[in-house]
């Protein structure tokens, strides 16, 4: 369910609550079904609050750059949501390419042109990592090809391909 949908869901159950909350009068209450309740009329799981770990709450202590270095830590923050924490890929809302031991990674080339242009509907991610981060994410990910020989991207790859890119749309 979208974040949409949900609110969308819960807003007659939050508006019924505040009605109740600003209403004085000593008159009994009713309220309608949970929206949230499942089909049986049982009321639905709780929802969490999210808590980042420690982990987490270091991925974007500035929200204009990931401040990671390392390949893996890079992978974790900006490319394990989608493609999965072991790189499998998935599918379900979209289609996530699986990455670990994808042969389209063998020349550094390409997945430095994705990681800056963006692909399908991959956003580019030129304005948030530099160019050495490039060149760690797709050197962890090189890393999995373990039975080929691969060619490695070089900071003139990185830099050209950021040349032809050019700027980001506004």
């Amino acid at each position: 369910m979208t974040l949409a949908a949900l609110a969308l869901a819960a807003a007659p159950a939050l508006a019924a609550a505040q009605e109740r909350a600003n209403d004085n009068s000593s008159a009994p209450q009713t309220s309608a079904p949970s929206p949230t309740a499942t089909g049986d009329g049982a009321p639905a799981a709780e929802i969490e609050t999210f808590q980042p770990t420690p982990f987490e709450s270091r991925l974007f202590q500035d929200p204009d750059k990931i401040t990671q270095t390392e390949g893996e830590d890079i992978y974790r923050a900006l490319c394990a949501g989608c493609h999965m924490p072991d790189a499998k890929g998935a599918v379900g809302a979209g289609m996530y390419p699986a990455l670990a031991g994808n042969e389209n990674l063998i020349v550094g080339d390409y997945p430095v042109s994705v990681i800056v242009n963006g692909l399908h509907g991959m956003p580019p991610f030129r304005h948030v990592l530099d160019d050495q981060q490039i060149l760690a994410v797709v050197g962890y990910l090189q890393g999995t090809l373990e039975d080929s020989e691969v060619f490695p991207a070089t900071l003139e790859t990185v830099q050209a391909a950021r040349e032809a890119a050019g700027p980001l749309p506004e």
